[in-house]
């Protein structure tokens, strides 16, 4: 199936190997490689959700994923799974909760604040986690058309790109 999104992981990891990079397939596969053997390293595979988005947060320790299922995950890189340390699965509840109503097609960490993610798709909403904080996003921003990779964060400032004819930034 097509790989959607590929990530490196930054250098400052604690983990021995180097040279990793980190992809999510429309399959629903999360796979690691090494690039300089060209080997894979690790297979995630989440068989009913297509994964569309994912990225570190700046010292390699946790990784985030989403897709289809509206759901976004936190997983921790040592062990390999969602993290227990954190809210592992940021999505709406069944009580009412806020979350995604549709595919997500990015998710970053804020590289200032590794507990902060932001995740935007296609249900014209961008979404900013606590991963502290359980219950839902603690922050939402209504119109951006997230349809690929077009959230970025600097300097305390977010970036949306948008898939409208008008305000695409």
């Amino acid at each position: 199936m097509p790989m959607v999104s590929i990530k490196w992981r930054p250098l400052s990891c604690p983990a021995v190997t180097k040279n990793v990079i980190i992809s999510v397939n429309a399959n629903g596969a999360l796979q690691h490689w090494h690039v300089t053997s060209g080997k894979l390293l690790n297979t995630i595979f989440d068989e009913f959700n297509q994964l569309l988005t994912v990225d570190y947060n700046n010292d390699g320790t946790k990784f985030v994923a989403a897709g289809n299922d509206c759901v976004v995950r936190v997983y921790d890189e040592k062990v390999l799974k969602c993290s227990r340390a954190l809210s592992t699965t940021l999505e709406g509840g069944g009580s009412g909760a806020p979350g995604h109503s549709n595919r997500v097609f990015c998710c970053k960490f804020d590289p200032d604040n590794s507990n902060h993610i932001i995740s935007g798709g296609w249900d014209n909403t961008i979404m900013i986690w606590d991963v502290r904080t359980p219950g839902g996003p603690v922050r939402s921003i209504f119109e951006p058309y997230i349809c690929g990779d077009s959230i970025d964060i600097h300097d305390g400032y977010l970036l949306t790109g948008s898939h409208k004819a008008d305000k695409q930034l």
